[in-house]
């Protein structure tokens, strides 16, 4: 993967942080504002959401453009592939 592509990415997860950080923010900020409890668990849902998507899309692009597309390796079994680091922890 070439260095633009991995500075990219990690540019790309450091907003995703912000974005993930600021809505939970408007979360905390509903539930000391005494909202409607409806409201609370659609924001909740709504952020985790946007959360699981972000983390899929930065795993995605990471996968992607690391060029895994192929059946080129050794070993691609489920347990191999689990085994190997989440280069984006939650």
């Amino acid at each position: 993967m070439s260095p633009e592509t991995q500075q990219t990415l990690a540019q790309a997860a450091a907003v995703l942080n912000e974005l993930n950080n600021a809505l939970q923010q408007e979360l905390s900020a509903l539930e000391q504002s005494g909202a409607p409890a409806s409201k609370i668990e659609q924001v909740r849902a709504g952020t985790k959401a946007i959360h699981d998507c972000g983390q899929m899309l930065l795993v995605w692009a990471d996968y992607i453009a690391r060029g895994d597309l192929g059946h080129d390796h050794d070993d691609d079994s489920i347990e191999s592939i689990e085994a190997r680091p989440d280069r984006f922890p939650r």
